[in-house]
């Protein structure tokens, strides 16, 4: 049986009319789950602020600071040397390098400049410091102020070299008659106080640069000779003499300035 127009468009009304309040029911319903979640949802977390003790990349503790760095200290020593910095500012050093003949060479002209000795010594001198020396130098210093390093220590130096028998008759003013000679190992030691006055860098936290000048003043100084016992035998020892003269002409004038310069890494 088919239905009048009227009622059709009734039911149609009806079916709108409950469709339009069950959307209405429901929007609420989902916004308001929506809203659910995203409340119950955590909060991004805004950027910590960056510390500056937390964020060094340093491997010491807080305060202190690690140098490792290659040097020259012109003309006594090219080495390495770490310094220890503790955080009221006072520092150690230890180094070891090698001291060129080149840099001896300078240290020769110095005390043969004073007087020292002359052109008859010469050769001994020049032989003596033919192979260079190499050196230990130990020190403590204070930072005053950030960047500038005050510091004094203790250096050694040592050489070892052969001296032939023309250099020892030339020292010596006479011909030694032992035959089997024809070279003599000689050491020589010496024992010197130093003083820096510097500048220190520090690049991006590890790359430090370092510029000094200072002074090294021996204060002490031995030689020897490995001659046979029949050398020292001889009328005039000349083996103690050359030792006695190269020992005492290094003690007594055995000073330089310094110009130091580093480059390295600071843990």
């Amino acid at each position: 049986m088919r239905r009048a127009p009227i009622e059709l468009v009734t039911i149609t009304r009806r079916i709108s009319t409950h469709l339009l309040l069950g959307a209405a029911l429901l929007f609420p319903a989902t916004a308001s789950a929506q809203l659910g979640r995203a409340l119950g949802a955590p909060l991004a977390s805004a950027p910590a602020p960056i510390d500056a003790a937390t964020s060094s990349t340093s491997l010491m503790p807080e305060g202190w600071a690690l140098d490792l760095t290659a040097q020259t200290s012109l003309p006594v020593s090219v080495g390495i040397e770490a310094q220890l910095t503790t955080p009221v500012g006072l520092f150690a050093t230890v180094s070891a390098g090698h001291t060129p003949n080149a840099y001896l060479g300078m240290l020769r002209d110095i005390v043969e400049g004073t007087g020292a000795f002359g052109e008859d010594v010469r050769p001994i001198v020049d032989e003596t410091i033919a192979n260079g020396g190499w050196n230990v130098r130990v020190g403590v210093g204070v930072n005053p102020i950030e960047g500038l390093e005050l510091s004094f220590g203790y250096t050694y130096l040592g050489t070892n070299s052969t001296l032939t028998r023309a250099a020892i008759e030339s020292a010596t003013g006479q011909r030694i008659r032992y035959r089997g000679m024809r070279e003599v190992p000689v050491a020589i030691e010496m024992h010197a106080l130093h003083g820096r006055v510097g500048y220190r860098l520090v690049i991006e936290e590890h790359l430090v640069l370092r510029a000094a000048i200072g002074w090294t003043h021996a204060v002490g100084a031995s030689a020897h000779l490995e001659v046979p016992p029949e050398i020292r035998e001889l009328e005039g020892n000349p083996a103690t003499e050359i030792e006695d003269g190269v020992g005492a002409g290094f003690a007594q004038y055995g000073f330089t300035p310094e110009i130091l310069i580093s480059a390295g890494y600071r843990f």
